[in-house]
């Protein structure tokens, strides 16, 4: 044939190519076993006492979105700046990437999201359909909770406090060196603009609590623990012996201790070493501070970074001891001495207990001593159905509600862990399940599906996005996690309930990368003043900071999973994520081992 004369139909006819599509080709029907799109929960997320949605607020922080990030926070807590700054950082305790180098410092990426953002809480997309008229007895962490979310819901809600301004021990009890008061002021008149009423000066006894109680739908207790634990210890009840607490709230007397040289502190929690701090600034210069506890060093129950920046003041600490004598002349407090000890904690009540041990007893020079060994609730204007035996507590069961109906209580005045978090995670538990109570909902059949994880922290973003229209048991799809296909294959609940595990994420995509602090003032310049310590992270820090989090069960629209599917079956579906095209899915499962943070998964089929 002469090659002149060829045309492209001779070609084609011999060509090994097809020139057609190969949508033809069904190659979906080769497995049955189909990736899909499910959201998961960050394990820091599971340990957050409040619930915040970390890799949702991080993942903003890391494109400098503090506005929005700022506003995901405020869904499940309403004290970011505050938690920012004083939390004990139970989160970065379980950071996946504490595995991989070192854990984000999601403390200082919350802190500068409140500090940098501009949000407004939003109401409840289920509002109570009737409103109830709601007392909250006490302002400090769980009060104001209580009433955030509460007021969220649509319910009309009064808090009584009895100090002249609200805060409890955030305002009254936590030097500004660790939290500067106008920003917690600043985060209280956030929630009040929700339309709560507030009224100070108010002491509360049995009559007005009982007047209170059938003037209101529903009373929440949050009174806080401000009664000081006594040592026992001889010559305790002298006036050069105080307690932490009380010393730490009368500020307007701190001027008398200006030429005390000698403070022992008893106790080695957090108030004890806030104690020791501002004893350092307070008295007289070159005063020797001297904390004594009975736990041996290393279990020093208060924040380990709190310890350490004491240390770096100059508080000294001595471990396993106790006091066994307050010695005191016609001059006043001389010495103290200490015996030995050994303390057990018991695992039921949180009641430690002390037993004597071998050694020497120790005396310590001392013009001024302050008993900081924990404090408790005063029950006395209560009813006694409602106290939790000899504890100075009362008992409520796991939604927060008392043995008197209508009756809820959080913070430090029921058995738990007295920190800010874990008060604001108490007021949160009672206030939906007051709401619920309202909607004629059972607690007991809601709570556990808005428990993150296997945790006890509650997700206000998952009661929101279940739409509430709870009847016989029927719950409404996610709608964040509606274009993840198959749904129907999830329960509504699952998104909440599923914790990333660092074994299932897919590291090689990230380098190991240091993480970013905040400065602090040099210890010499902080004992002179009551000016904050940590001065935070920086806007560019921040954001880098933030970048290094491995958003952990958050589709971040990597596009990693539309990149190297071999089908091409993988669509990008806009805001909405991704969709597979399953008949031209083959299940490979490229998508699924290749996702770095085990956001697909596999299944279907064998």
């Amino acid at each position: 044939m002469d090659s002149r004369t060829i045309t492209i139909k001779d070609i084609e006819a011999v060509s090994l190519f097809s020139r057609g599509s190969t949508e033809i080709f069904k190659t979906g029907q080769w497995s049955s076993k189909k990736p899909f799109y499910v959201e998961k929960i960050s394990p820091c997320r599971e340990a957050c006492p409040a619930g915040n949605d970390i890799s949702g607020f991080l993942s903003l922080a890391a494109e400098k979105d503090f506005d929005n990030a700022l506003e995901a926070l405020l869904q499940e807590n309403p004290l970011p700046g505050v938690c920012g700054r004083v939390c004990y950082q139970p989160c970065q305790a379980k950071c996946n990437r504490g595995q991989y180098d070192e854990a984000v410092e999601i403390r200082s990426l919350e802190r500068i999201t409140a500090e940098s953002g501009f949000a407004v809480p939003k109401m409840f997309s289920s509002v109570a359909s009737d409103p109830k008229n709601i007392a909250v007895i006490g302002s400090g962490p769980a009060g104001l909770a209580a009433a955030y979310f509460l007021a969220r819901f649509g319910h009309r809600v009064k808090i009584f406090e009895k100090l002249g301004e609200p805060g409890g021990v955030l305002k009254y009890g936590i030097p500004d060196y660790r939290l500067p008061k106008n920003i917690l002021k600043k985060e209280i008149n956030r929630i009040i603009a929700l339309g709560i009423d507030i009224e100070t000066n108010v002491n509360i006894d049995g009559k007005m609590l009982d007047n209170i109680k059938s003037a209101y739908d529903f009373l929440f207790l949050s009174i806080g623990a401000w009664i000081p634990r006594i040592a026992g210890a001889s010559g305790e009840n002298m006036q050069d012996v105080l307690y932490g607490l009380d010393f730490l709230s009368d500020r307007n007397n701190w001027g008398r201790y200006a030429n005390k040289r000698h403070v022992v502190v008893i106790g080695g929690g957090d108030v004890a070493v806030d104690v020791a701090r501002v004893a350092l600034r307070l008295c007289a210069p070159g005063v020797k501070v001297t904390m004594v506890a009975p736990e041996a060093l290393d279990d020093f129950p208060a924040i380990p970074e709190n310890i350490k920046e004491a240390r770096e003041e100059g508080v000294k600490m001595i471990g396993r001891y106790k006091p066994a004598e307050f010695i005191v002349t016609d001059r006043g407090l001389q010495h103290i001495r200490l015996s030995r000890t050994k303390v057990r904690k018991d695992p039921k009540t949180g009641i430690y207990t002390m037993t004597p041990a071998r050694g020497k007893d120790l005396v310590l020079e001392a013009d001024l001593a302050i008993v900081a060994i924990g404090q408790t609730s005063d029950v006395e204007s209560f009813p006694s159905e409602i106290l939790d035996g000899d504890y100075g507590k009362v008992f409520v069961n796991e939604f927060g509600m008392t043995r008197i109906g209508g009756i809820y209580a959080g913070g430090d005045l029921i058995r738990q862990r007295p920190a800010v978090v874990d008060a604001i995670a108490s007021g949160k538990k009672a206030a939906i399940a007051m709401h619920l109570q309202t909607s004629g909902v059972k607690s007991e059949e809601i709570m556990p599906m808005l428990q993150l994880g296997a945790g006890s922290s509650l997700s206000l973003q998952a009661y929101m996005d279940a739409g509430r229209k709870i009847r016989d048991e029927e719950f409404k799809p996610f709608e964040p996690f509606k274009q993840f296909k198959p749904l129907e294959q999830l329960e509504p609940f699952k998104p909440f309930k599923t914790v990333v595990q660092f074994s299932e994420l897919n590291t090689l995509l990230y380098r190991k990368v240091p993480p970013r602090f905040g400065e602090k003032t040099p210890p010499k310049l902080r004992i002179q003043g009551f000016e904050e310590v940590n001065k935070g992270l920086d806007i560019s820090n921040a954001v880098e900071e933030a970048k290094r989090c491995f958003y952990c069960g958050k589709c971040t629209r990597c596009d990693l999973c539309f990149l190297l599917c071999p089908d091409i079956s993988i669509i990008k579906a806009g805001n909405d994520g991704y969709t597979v095209k399953t008949d031209y899915c083959k299940g490979c499962g490229i998508c699924a081992t290749t996702c770095p943070r085990h956001v697909i998964e596999m299944g279907g089929g064998q």
